[in-house]
């Protein structure tokens, strides 16, 4: 997906721990806590969790959230990327997370 026209990849990994954090520190106790914190529904936040599209608007109340930055945990997709293995214009590739988290690792983010 693409801001602006340019593709990103998000680094999910770095937000669930963020998210994690955010527990530990009793500043949020659920997905439905942060939710309503955002003032989004939690199945839009498990969306964004689980690596599909969400608005960049969402996308970064989310990370303000989590007391992350877009430049913390988003990077441009460039020509390597795409060499890596793109499966297609707009789409990201497929990282590994912890625990063989079926690729969700990373994911493109796009503005709505």
């Amino acid at each position: 997906m693409c801001y602006r026209g340019i593709p990103y990849l998000l680094d999910l990994v770095r937000c669930r721990r963020a998210l994690v954090d955010r527990q530990v520190e009793g500043e949020l106790d659920s997905m439905e806590s942060l939710a309503n914190a955002v003032r989004i529904s939690r199945s839009t936040a498990s969306r964004f969790f689980s690596g599909r599209p969400t608005s960049l608007a969402v996308t970064l109340r989310i990370l303000d959230a989590l007391h992350l930055t877009f430049a913390d945990v988003a990077r441009p997709v460039d020509d390597q990327d795409d060499a890596e293995g793109s499966t297609g214009a707009g789409q990201a590739p497929r990282a590994r997370g912890p625990k063989g988290d079926g690729g969700a690792g990373l994911r493109a983010v796009a503005s709505a």
